[in-house]
């Protein structure tokens, strides 16, 4: 499965404001009143499709940790204050399912759609499931983006979430656009594997890559650091919610054979082998 075309943008928490003011200039889709959420959505997919000739089979995969967060903690708030009413545009905003469909809207697509969220590995199984339809041809091509929006706004939100170091949370949509097409490639997807344990997860990649990156969970895996060459491992500072994808577009900018390591709170551990 080879990738032609990657977007990523990470941000400090940035009104909405200023992400709708940038949507406004790619595209006539109305989301004035629809969540930071959606809109990071959209502004991401249609920055990594453009000039690019969509198939009307494509696929969309959302991928993301917390969806419309900051839709929903306004929500609560305004629940537990007496004589405050729900709004319809904020009860519509809690819906993240809208997200796939505001993004085929925009691009005017109705092919297959979806937004998906697994726990510390939302954008891994989320890529796992787009390269099988891919395999299988239910799609003929793939667009997949991991979207999170800032927690920054949420008080001590890291009592209420797994982290394995306390850093800033940030805005960030990072997407690829993959088919089954070699030529002009940006890089390829090789193989996505699971493992239960760290034993059986070097038994099976124990051979030399160019660069090997970690999401934070693996990355504070001691035992897994130590068995790890050094000079090898590609360590960034940015981060956010949906990092699986940050990382696999951080390893196209280097040539040659990469591996990313993903891990769970549950030591679960996904691994993705890369080609540039």
């Amino acid at each position: 499965m080879y990738i032609h075309s990657a977007y990523k943008f990470i941000n400090s928490n940035t009104d909405v404001k200023e992400y709708r003011k940038e949507l406004k200039e790619l595209s006539k889709i109305n989301l004035r009143r629809s969540s930071k959420f959606n809109v990071l959505a959209v502004l991401g997919a249609l920055k990594a499709t453009n000039d690019i000739d969509l198939s009307q089979n494509l696929g969309i995969y959302v991928a993301s940790e917390y969806g419309p967060i900051n839709d929903v903690y306004k929500i609560l708030q305004t629940i537990n204050e007496e004589n405050n009413i729900v709004m319809p545009f904020d009860f519509l905003n809690i819906n993240s399912n809208n997200v796939s469909f505001y993004v085929s809207q925009a691009l005017n697509k109705k092919a297959k759609n979806m937004l998906l969220t697994s726990q510390c590995l939302s954008f891994e199984k989320s890529l796992q499931l787009a390269l099988f339809d891919l395999e299988i041809e239910e799609v003929k091509d793939v667009l997949i983006g991991g979207v999170d929006e800032s927690l920054e706004e949420i008080k001590a939100y890291e009592n209420y979430i797994n982290l394995a170091k306390k850093t800033e949370s940030k805005d960030g949509t990072c997407w690829l656009y993959l088919n089954n097409n070699s030529e002009n490639a940006l890089g390829k997807i090789i193989k996505i594997e699971e493992f239960s344990n760290l034993e059986e997860l070097f038994s099976k990649k124990n051979k030399e890559y160019s660069k090997i990156t970690l999401n934070h969970f693996a990355l504070a895996d001691e035992e897994l650091s130590s068995k790890l060459p050094q000079e090898k491992v590609f360590i960034s500072e940015d981060f956010y919610a949906c990092e699986g994808a940050l990382r696999i577009l951080e390893l196209l900018e280097f040539k040659g054979e990469h591996l990313y390591i993903a891990k769970d709170a549950k030591d679960n551990f996904i691994t993705i082998e890369l080609k540039v």
